[in-house]
C-alpha cells in the first residue's frame, strides 16, 4: 500500500500584490533626493530590490516616475542702463585702446529656497557648480 503526504494550507497568501499606482508612489517616495532606498523599502514593508525593479520597469515603458530635474528657472534681464553726465572733449585726442573692451560676464542666479548668487567676470566653472550644488 503507498501513502501520500495531504498539506492543506490555510490562512491569507504571503505574496503581496500591489496596484500600479501604489508602486509608482513607493518608488517615488524611496528614490527622492536625500533618502536611503534600504530604510525607505524597510519603512514601506517592501524588499529594496523590488523598488529597483519597478524603477526600472517604470523607466523601460516611460510611466509617470521621471527624475528630479536639476535644471532651475532662468530669467534674464537687461542691465540697467546709467546715464553719464557729458563728457568734454579733451584737448589732445585720446590714444588708441590696446584691444577690444568689453564688459565683464555677470551672472545671477536666484535659487528656490531665496538665496541669491551673483558671479562676475571670469569664473571657474566647477567653482560655479560647486557654490550652486551648496546652496541648492
Amino acid at each position: 500500500m503507498a501513502y501520500q503526504r495531504v498539506e492543506v494550507l490555510t490562512g491569507t497568501e504571503r505574496r503581496r500584490n500591489y496596484t500600479p499606482a501604489e508602486k509608482v508612489r513607493m518608488v517615488e517616495e524611496a528614490f527622492r533626493p536625500g533618502v536611503v532606498v534600504t530604510e525607505a523599502a524597510r519603512r514601506l514593508g517592501v524588499h529594496e530590490s523590488l523598488l529597483y525593479r519597478w524603477r526600472g520597469l517604470m523607466q523601460a515603458s516611460g510611466s509617470a516616475v521621471a527624475e528630479p530635474s536639476s535644471f532651475v528657472a532662468v530669467t534674464i534681464t537687461p542691465e540697467p542702463t546709467v546715464t553719464e553726465p557729458p563728457v568734454l572733449e579733451p584737448p589732445e585726442p585720446l590714444p588708441p585702446p590696446a584691444g577690444p573692451t568689453t564688459s565683464p560676464a555677470i551672472l545671477e542666479v536666484i535659487l528656490p529656497g531665496g538665496a541669491r548668487l551673483r558671479l562676475e567676470g571670469p569664473v571657474d566653472p566647477a567653482l560655479a557648480a560647486a557654490v550652486v550644488g551648496a546652496l541648492a
